[in-house]
């Protein structure tokens, strides 16, 4: 039994370990970003059925809470019934997907309570990589994000923050020239301190009490 209470000791240390303040972390796994946050799907941009929907897409759009905004014109780009390029897109396209005409200068704003969560998957040009910005509810930069994969492919950007997210910016390189897009778009919060406290607790008084089983 005290070796069991060392264990669960021991877990609520490293859960009093996790940051406190206004800390912004960023995630290029889907798996690791869904370990560290409680999220929901909120946009997919397939209400659309090709590139040029008439009347097409509103600038700003709203889907699922989340509004999208570019200086210039949203559009949403979909592929012609399988995994390839479209237009003025080289990664492969395997649903709709939300780009811009010219440099993509995206901007995410969010209805209710600022979230805490966001992910959205990823897609790059040939260029220099997206850069990624978070802004707090005044509108302060709180972190930034050079993406990090490859050329011409699609990733993930997931951004935990422990203050309240008013807005995400997506902004890529040459653009006009090939484009880059966002997709299936992810809003939600962090378990609280104590909650992971709980689970590092539970986890460790089950791996315990597992090994002890076996022994």
């Amino acid at each position: 039994m005290r070796q069991a209470l060392s264990v669960v000791f021991a877990a609520f240390g490293v859960a009093a370990a996790i940051p406190a303040g206004a800390a912004v972390n960023f995630f290029d796994s889907q798996v690791a970003f869904d370990l560290a946050s409680t999220t929901t799907l909120r946009a997919t941009f397939e209400g659309f059925s090709h590139v040029n929907d008439t009347p097409g897409i509103a600038d700003p759009y709203t889907e699922g809470g989340v509004t999208f905004f570019h200086p210039s014109n949203l559009y949403v780009a979909a592929p012609t019934g399988a995994a390839v390029a479209v237009g003025d897109i080289e990664f492969p396209m395997a649903s709709n997907v939300l780009t811009a005409s010219g440099n993509e200068d995206i901007t995410l704003t969010f209805a209710g309570p600022a979230p805490l969560a966001v992910g959205f998957a990823s897609f790059t040009n040939r260029f220099d990589a997206p850069v990624v910005s978070v802004f707090d509810t005044a509108s302060v930069l709180i972190g930034s994000y050079t993406l990090t994969q490859l050329p011409d492919s699609a990733g993930f950007v997931g951004i935990t923050s422990t203050v309240g997210i008013g807005s995400v910016r997506w902004l890529a390189d040459r653009g006009g020239i090939k484009d880059t897009a966002i997709d299936n778009v992810y809003v939600g919060t962090i378990p609280e301190p104590s909650t992971w406290a709980l689970m590092l607790a539970g986890v460790a008084l089950t791996g315990f009490l597992s090994r002890r089983r076996r022994t």
